[in-house]
């Protein structure tokens, strides 16, 4: 990690303050809209975020690619842009074990401050408690915010937690606690029927106890085609034949096999109906097929209507520590997803408080 370039002496904190307040700022929050965007995430980082980044041991943090706890991203639906943002909870000498106990800390805080429930959490905890040295993470915190709304959080689980032979097995298990076994019926014909290609990523459950609140399952797929991931994802009722396609031809300029970092599909099945996903989503790692963020920059914007495409552009513009030119990782993922009528465009956006990343720095893992 000596190779990065620290961004001028920066607490977690501070930076994330600075990179977050340009971003409400972009998206047009108010005065206090931004004050209490900063309180949830003050309040994500509590009991780290003041540690100093460069004197801290590092610890490897997938994240992003630099390593950096925690990422921003920006949706964007044609109505009205969400700002979001997910952190791992560090401690002086973060290891696995230490940032699942401080993440659980984190929903007691949560709980307490924005009354959300923990009630599914608490189903599947001991599942979920690592137990694998091996895994990249344990547990993951976001929150999803909109102008005029109320803080949205959910939670990330990881499926390796007892290694990667018994991902299956343990997300049929919490599947099943849950009182989504059908879930699960529909997720192994899909993760069966290619089982060396496909590694089941995340877990990921809403902080609500609303009818709404979502369980989400993430899916990676080895070496796979747009054409493949079509075809999986033409199990949602809102699916248009082609999506898959046109989505990772604009956004890549080409469609796979992607062998650098895998496409990654997401499902998100709701108590209203568990035998077949409430939505679908593809995540395209677009650093990885774009030569820089400039090049990444203007597929993501054809993508979208152009006032969209205009608050996006001035977004990345105000948190770039250096020219879009000078690398590839400030833009890391991008993924699409259609609710009935709606499209939802989401770009993933690292702080790289570490310094850019060039492809050849790519970490091992095959998602940050």
């Amino acid at each position: 990690m000596a190779n990065y370039k620290l961004q001028n002496m920066h607490t977690f904190k501070s930076l994330g303050y600075e990179k977050l307040t340009s971003l409400c700022r972009v998206l047009n929050f108010n005065g206090e809209q931004t004050i209490s965007t900063l309180q949830v995430f003050s309040l994500m980082l509590k009991n780290w975020g003041d540690f100093t980044i460069d004197e801290q041991q590092i610890w490897t943090s997938d994240v992003t690619d630099d390593h950096t706890p925690f990422e921003f991203s920006l949706a964007f639906d044609g109505k009205q842009p969400a700002i979001r943002f997910v952190i791992e909870s560090q401690t002086e000498k973060t290891s696995l074990d230490s940032s699942w106990v401080m993440g659980c800390k984190l929903n007691r805080d949560l709980q307490a401050n924005y009354a959300i429930s923990l009630d599914k959490f608490n189903k599947i905890e001991k599942l979920f408690e690592p137990r694998n040295s091996q895994a990249l993470f344990s547990i993951w915190h976001a929150v999803d915010i909109k102008r005029f709304g109320k803080p949205v959080f959910k939670v990330y689980l990881n499926p390796e937690a007892r290694g990667i032979e018994n991902a299956p097995t343990l997300i049929k298990e919490a599947l099943l606690r849950l009182g989504f076994a059908k879930a699960w019926d529909f997720l192994s014909q899909i993760i069966m029927q290619h089982s060396q290609r496909n590694r089941l990523l995340y877990f990921s459950l809403d902080l609500s106890s609303d009818k709404g609140s979502r369980i989400k399952v993430y899916v990676a797929h080895m070496n796979a085609t747009a054409n493949d991931v079509e075809k999986i994802l033409a199990v949602s009722p809102y699916h248009i034949q082609g999506d898959a396609i046109k989505f990772c031809q604009q956004m890549a300029g080409q469609t796979g096999p992607f062998n650098a970092r895998p496409l990654i599909t997401c499902f998100a099945f709701t108590s209203d109906n568990e035998t077949q996903p409430y939505s679908t989503t593809l995540h395209l790692p677009i650093r990885c097929y774009a030569e820089n963020d400039n090049i990444a920059m203007q597929r993501i914007s054809r993508f979208l209507p152009s006032g969209d495409a205009q608050m996006y552009q001035q977004a990345v513009a105000s948190i770039a520590g250096r020219p879009l030119e000078a690398g590839v990782g400030i833009q890391t993922y991008v993924s699409f997803k259609r609710l009935a009528e709606q499209q939802i465009l989401t770009i993933y956006l690292a702080p790289e408080a570490y310094g850019s990343t060039l492809q050849k720095q790519l970490s091992k893992s095959i998602k940050s």
